[in-house]
């Protein structure tokens, strides 16, 4: 099929489409608010084509296109793929001409964001951070501003802050208003550093950190933070949804067709690889962790005592295998013994039934886990690599070496082991949130004399627990549905025996 008819079957979305020579290289890069329109327009017959530009169409035997969600999108990936294949075209049609940039004014205490048009010889070397060259200007500035909308980064021009009132872009949420005391310096500048990170096409390593970060506020009941942190994943998500890479390729039966590829999907299976081949390398194992199973406990001083187990297969959660594990033989509050219950029963029942065993284990601690559960692979007679993650510095310790193993910040393989850790605790959390429930629901409350199924329903909708059903009053107590004065002395009396 000719490159006509090709184009043809271009889609209506916006993207970035690449046109390639005879030998298969990319010759030029582009970028379109209509793949099929934009496209079609090189193979028109005008007058109004320069020279350059006629030559290259001359060249142009095949047309691949990456389909975006958003122009913006489309802008930035254009952006990020001449940068990596620097083709041919693109490079000789640039020459002195001047193309906008985007540039971020870094040597200030509070960067701006700012339009910048000059050819690349007139860029100043100072501190600024500039992003380009790009081709369009009026989708250069609706980049500018929707990085403004997700990030708060001013757009003013004035170098000194002087002290004034909440300004207009702050009122309709282009700024975090610096100039009114409103956002400090240091978080000012962690904002700057992420939009670099998304103009830089680095969208899911900011998503990443993001993520963790919400974790993190989530986990201190900064729920107020949080919330901040998930609108701006949200917004983010928003822009790159819906991104899909398609490719034109020749069938045996049909003389073309379309084949799409998912390439977030790819991407995160590269990542999942690549953090898998890292962590061997840097724990030093003998063996991929192609299968990870980690570990976790759940009490609350020792009773309702439940562990985890959950597995991760090439980089990825593998929920069918998670096992959950009530604890037998503990009574005390002893997390180290808990996790031998667990670890015992685990690989015990795994050998008996001559299944396959991981490639690593993860336990959430330090040096003492690692040696309780060393204690029990010894005992199993099984050598199976193990290692421990610390929380607050995630360092982490293996049983042969002395000193503890940090990963680089922000490694791939870093990230897997803290969502294999974060995923254990969160399924440990879950089932015993479960237990709890049940062991609520059957309760000291059977044992009152005239508490039956309604009475009790209405006290479990309005408290949380028998204690604090304990310590309210009286009045309170009998002022729930169907309890009264003299029923709510009455449980008030018991609950106090019972104490």
């Amino acid at each position: 099929m000719d490159i006509k008819s090709k184009i043809g079957k271009l889609p209506e979305t916006s993207g970035v489409y690449f046109f390639k020579d005879k030998k298969g290289k990319i010759i030029y890069i582009g970028k379109a608010n209509s793949l099929i329109k934009r496209v079609s327009s090189y193979f028109k017959k005008s007058s109004f084509l320069l020279p350059k530009i006629k030559r290259m169409v001359q060249e142009i035997n095949d047309v691949e296109y990456i389909s975006t969600g958003s122009e913006i999108e489309a802008l930035i990936t254009e952006r990020k793929m001449i940068k990596s294949h620097c083709p041919y075209y693109n490079t000789m049609l640039k020459d002195d001409k001047s193309f906008p940039y985007i540039k971020i004014t870094a040597g200030l205490d509070f960067p701006q964001i700012l339009f910048y048009r000059k050819t690349k010889k007139d860029i100043k070397k100072d501190n600024s951070i500039y992003f380009g060259p790009f081709i369009d200007s009026d989708a250069t500035r609706t980049v500018i501003k929707v990085i403004r909308k997700i990030f708060k980064i001013r757009g003013c021009k004035k170098i000194k802050l002087k002290k004034e009132d909440i300004c207009l872009d702050h009122q309709i949420g282009l700024c975090s208003a610096p100039c009114a005391n409103m956002i400090e310096m240091k978080e000012y500048r962690k904002i700057v550093k992420e939009a670099c990170l998304f103009i830089n096409g680095k969208q899911k390593k900011l998503l990443r950190d993001l993520y963790r970060e919400m974790r993190i506020m989530s986990k201190k009941l900064d729920f107020e933070k949080a919330a901040k942190v998930r609108d701006k994943i949200k917004a983010i998500e928003e822009i790159l949804k819906g991104q899909e890479i398609i490719f034109f390729n020749h069938d045996s039966t049909k003389n073309y067709e379309l084949t799409r590829i998912d390439v977030e999907e790819k991407t995160e299976m590269v990542k999942g690889k690549n953090a898998i081949l890292e962590l061997q390398h840097k724990l030093f194992l003998d063996k991929s962790p192609e299968i990870i199973e980690a570990f976790d406990i759940s009490n609350i001083q020792g009773e309702l005592s439940v562990g985890s187990m959950i597995s991760f297969k090439g980089g990825r959660p593998s929920k069918k295998d998670y096992r959950r594990f009530k604890i037998k033989t503990i009574k005390q509050a002893d997390d180290y013994a808990m996790l031998q219950e667990v670890i015992k029963r685990r690989y015990k029942r795994t050998v008996s039934e001559n299944k396959q065993l991981p490639d690593l284990i993860l336990i959430d601690g330090g040096k003492g886990q690692l040696s309780a559960v060393l204690k029990i692979l010894k005992e199993l007679e099984l050598d199976i690599p193990l290692i421990s993650i610390a929380k607050k510095e995630e360092e982490i310790f293996k049983p042969e070496c002395y000193e503890s193993i940090k990963l680089p910040p922000g490694s791939e393989s870093l990230f897997l082991l803290q969502r294999v850790r974060d995923e254990a605790h969160r399924f440990a959390i879950t089932y015993h949130r479960k237990i709890r429930g049940k062991s609520m629901r059957h309760s000291t409350l059977d044992f009152i004399p005239g508490i039956g199924k309604e009475r009790k329903k209405q006290l479990l909708k309005n408290y949380k627990s028998i204690d604090e059903i304990r310590n309210e009053s009286i009045e309170k107590l009998s002022q729930i549905s169907g309890i009264g004065e003299k029923m709510a002395k009455i449980i008030k009396t018991v609950l106090e025996v019972k104490k």
